[in-house]
């Protein structure tokens, strides 16, 4: 295994503890922010921060030495990418989350590398896919059925239903990003920049929705609203969205997915160490199978690319 691979499969195990605490900071965010105003100030400052930082770092560079005509068609499709991951992932999940809780957020949120393998059989030049990585992200959406289970009684409470099918819409939105962010990412360009190109484009999507969708009122942010929208930011936007442009760089788009099979394990470890929840056996259980899940997608993406098939 090179460097560059290991550095990869690194970055995405911070994603997965990162992006696991982000439902918690979430929910603390909307006691004080409404959803898509929350996305906006968040992601675009997260953004912000990003270009600044590859500006300075003089990361840059490939994008600038571009011809013009093949900039703009990158920029375009950067903040396209941006659209769906932030602006339809983020933002629909944070809108949902009002009226879903985190748990089963998370669970709607694990078919990502499910939804990520059946666009990239449709998508024309995706990279292939075969029944070990079918088969375990399945696997995986299984075991957080276990984990989760008695979070599927919210199903039958008609006030979670559009908080439902937003969370749904997310998991597409942000699927169809992640494999527009595989297929367009310039390898010749910095994962910071990119990250930072997306970040923003998706956090200004944000404030348009905010202006037409969020309810108007005076906001009084708490220390803990703005505390939460910090770590937001810092951690949950700029700092693991630059790790996930480095992962996908570097992985396929369906393992890059998978930490979306981490995430709710890690909320459930969260809970039981510092709020008192009960893990039960069958959570136990649960949790094994997704690692499972994990481990027969990662062994299908080396059998593609150990012995690839003649064109």
């Amino acid at each position: 295994m090179t460097r560059s691979l290991i550095q990869a499969y690194a970055a995405l195990a911070a994603i997965c503890i990162i992006w696991g605490t982000t439902y918690t900071a979430i929910k603390f965010s909307l006691r004080d922010f409404p959803p898509y105003l929350l996305v906006g100030i968040r992601q675009t400052a997260a953004g912000l921060l990003l270009l600044a930082w590859a500006w300075a770092a003089g990361r840059a560079s490939s994008l600038m030495d571009m011809p013009l005509a093949e900039r703009r068609r990158y920029l375009w499709r950067q903040a396209l990418t941006g659209l769906c991951t932030i602006t339809g992932g983020n933002g629909l999940i944070t809108w949902g989350m009002q009226e879903v809780s985190s748990g089963l957020a998370a669970v709607i949120g694990s078919l990502t590398p499910v939804v990520v393998v059946l666009i990239n059989v449709f998508w024309r030049g995706a990279e292939r896919v075969n029944r070990p990585m079918i088969g375990g992200v399945l696997l995986g959406f299984g075991g957080l059925g276990l984990v989760f289970h008695h979070g599927w009684a919210d199903f039958l409470n008609p006030a979670y239903r559009w908080g439902i099918a937003a969370c749904f819409g997310s998991c597409f939105t942000w699927s169809l990003g992640t494999v527009m962010a595989k297929q367009w990412n310039d390898a010749r360009v910095s994962p910071v920049l990119n990250a930072g190109l997306q970040v923003t484009a998706g956090g200004l999507g944000g404030f348009v929705l905010s202006a037409l969708f969020d309810p108007h009122h005076t906001i009084a942010p708490t220390t803990e609203g703005w505390a939460s929208m910090a770590y937001l930011t810092l951690v949950g936007s700029a700092l693991a969205f630059s790790l996930y442009m480095f992962a996908l760089q570097h992985l396929s788009a369906a393992v890059s997915s998978l930490y979306t099979y981490i995430n709710p394990v890690v909320a459930i470890g969260l809970g039981w160490a510092f709020l008192g929840e009960q893990l039960s056996t069958l959570e136990a259980i649960g949790m094994l199978v997704a690692i499972a899940g994990v481990w027969l997608v990662n062994y299908g993406y080396r059998a593609v690319v150990v012995r690839p098939t003649k064109a």
